[in-house]
């Protein structure tokens, strides 16, 4: 089976570049495939109001969670943009400093890495 890295750098603005590629990994992760979903840059504003999100992106994050896809979520960009308190709210560990992911690391691991 493949592996899939999904790196999302949209804006939360764009909610159908949320909803697609999580989707997707949960469509991978049910057909067997390993799927790996990653917050950067401008996406990690989607855990700021998570509740106010159009219902189809957040309900396919919900899923994407629910399955453990959520890899991680840039400890830089978070703390950066000032939204490191809500995605610690979401239960992801925020440091402050660090850039994630490797996708050097990643694609050594074999991941083919999807940018939205």
């Amino acid at each position: 089976m493949a592996k899939h890295a999904f790196i999302l750098l949209s804006h939360p603005e764009r909610p159908g570049k949320f909803a697609n590629p999580l989707t997707y990994a949960v469509q991978l992760n049910e057909a067997g495939h390993e799927a790996a979903v990653y917050f950067d840059g401008a996406a990690t504003y989607w855990f700021e109001d998570l509740e106010d999100r159009p219902a189809p992106a957040r309900d396919a994050y919900e899923r994407a969670k629910e399955l453990d896809l959520i890899a991680g979520v840039c400890d830089h960009c978070a703390t950066f943009k000032g939204v490191a308190d809500a995605v610690e709210a979401e239960g992801f560990e925020i440091e402050g400093s660090k850039h994630a992911p490797d996708v050097a690391s990643l694609v050594d691991d074999g991941y083919e890495i999807h940018t939205v």
